[in-house]
């Protein structure tokens, strides 16, 4: 049906078609970042360049259309409370501050319907869902012509489904979960093997010859306070030297997250660590952690490295087992983002230190966990205190065994290793037909 729907713009310059969003101050489009920020002082709100493509796309003028419906596409930069123009500095960023009135009249109308897709952003509190509502109410525009496509988030339209009962409201945002993580690695799964294999091979996984030097893989590019704790976990239990984890404490090169002083706050770590010895114990390892920043293990500089698209096979050969670090863990809101599925792509068996639920999220897609080799209680816990602490009591009975035994450990997960890294292919193989299936979809659904 894509090609049947009227994808409707606000804007061409010359010949480029502008993005749904994009600030209507600019007589100009630009496409590269920095000169973007250098011109608004801002970060993009929207992509300068569709990550759908536009060729793809039956794109109209919306001033030329006449009265048929269309599609009004806004491909998210970033964080969603930029587009949304809740975040402070960026009340002027919304897409709404820059639709054209025309275009709103005839959305109000009925006529057309607003898409906003954010595939690879997951980090979405329901207050931004909430904010958009009430936004697009003060503007006359019925929140039930608006959808939004965010990767993979399972517990933020529960939020929104209680507020909108609570407040007697009818008339709702759609909310859709894409899953686009997933196609996206598969795709880059089956992109590899034609372009030279930057994964663990059938061949490689299946040499059971080699004993792996290191026990664990752990990857940190942004460091969060949850992700400090990990790391400051294993320096405690002295797995940290001898393993293969990245991360680095440096202020002021957009990988250190936990505040102006880059030291994490000490009310997250309670949230994780509880007012314990083992907390302040934690927290006093900053120094010792600091000095050895970085610490790099597949790239040297870890300012470059933004997930997709980044993958190195050799950590993963070195070792038996995945440490994955999610983007959220503390958070009431329950998430996850492609760093869960990077794994299944080298055969690697791995606990995931991040939202409750996750792994549940991940049998329902069809992938096998890792029960009884490994204790998965912890994705039950709705405390990230009791969740830290059996994730931690697995990581160090795990490692508590010999290089032969844990050879032995891996390969008897062998049938659900390569499960899961055939499923994910399957999932590569419908990348652009899902995509398409979730504007069909909302387009359907919002236009009854």
């Amino acid at each position: 049906m894509e090609d049947k729907i009227i994808f409707g713009f606000d804007r061409k310059i010359g010949d480029d078609w502008v993005p749904n969003g994009y600030p209507l101050s600019l007589d100009k489009l630009i496409t590269e970042f920095s000169e973007f920020v250098s011109e608004t002082g801002l970060n993009p709100a929207v992509y300068p360049l569709g990550v759908v493509p536009y060729e793809t796309m039956n794109k109209q003028l919306i001033s030329e259309i006449g009265d048929k419906p269309f599609l009004y596409y806004v491909e998210q930069f970033g964080a969603i409370g930029k587009v949304v123009g809740q975040d402070e500095g960026y009340e002027n960023s919304s897409f709404l501050n820059n639709m054209l009135e025309t275009t709103k009249e005839k959305i109000r109308n009925k006529q057309g319907i607003v898409l906003i897709v954010a595939h690879t952003e997951s980090t979405i509190e329901v207050s931004s869902f909430i904010h958009l509502h009430k936004t697009l109410r003060e503007q006359n525009i019925s929140p039930d012509r608006v959808a939004y496509v965010m990767g993979n988030n399972w517990s933020v339209g529960i939020e929104y489904t209680e507020w909108c009962d609570e407040n007697n409201f009818h008339q709702r945002l759609t909310l859709i979960n894409s899953y686009e993580q997933v196609h996206n690695k598969g795709m880059q799964l089956l992109k590899s093997e034609d372009n030279g294999n930057t994964f663990v091979s059938d061949e490689e996984f299946q040499d059971k010859s080699k004993k792996r030097k290191h026990q664990l893989v752990c990857l940190n590019r942004r460091i969060r306070p949850h992700r400090y704790a990990m790391i400051a976990m294993l320096h405690h239990n002295n797995l940290l030297e001898n393993n293969l984890v990245s991360f680095s404490l440096e202020t002021g090169k957009d990988l250190n997250c936990m505040g102006r002083k880059g030291r994490p706050d000490i009310d997250t770590m309670r949230r994780i660590l509880g007012k314990t010895k083992l907390m302040q114990k934690y927290m006093s390892y900053y120094d010792e952690l600091d000095e050895m920043s970085p610490r790099t293990i597949d790239f040297d500089n870890l300012q470059e490295i933004m997930g997709i698209g980044f993958e190195s096979k050799e950590p993963y050969l070195d070792s038996y087992f995945s440490i994955v670090t999610e983007t959220g863990f503390p958070e009431p809101t329950k998430f996850a983002t492609e760093k869960v599925f990077r794994p299944m792509l080298h055969f690697h068996p791995f606990i995931v230190y991040g939202s409750q639920g996750t792994l549940k999220m991940l049998k329902e897609l069809g992938f096998k966990t890792f029960s009884p080799f490994i204790d998965e209680s912890y994705d039950e816990e709705e405390s990230s205190f009791k969740r830290m602490q059996k994730i931690t009591s697995e990581v160090k009975r795990i490692c508590s065994m010999s290089q032969d035994e844990m050879h032995e450990w891996y390969y008897e997960m062998q049938d659900i290793l390569i499960h899961n890294r055939e499923l994910i292919k399957k999932y590569g193989e419908r990348y652009h037909e899902s995509q398409r299936e979730v504007i069909d979809n909302a387009y359907e659904e919002l236009m009854k």
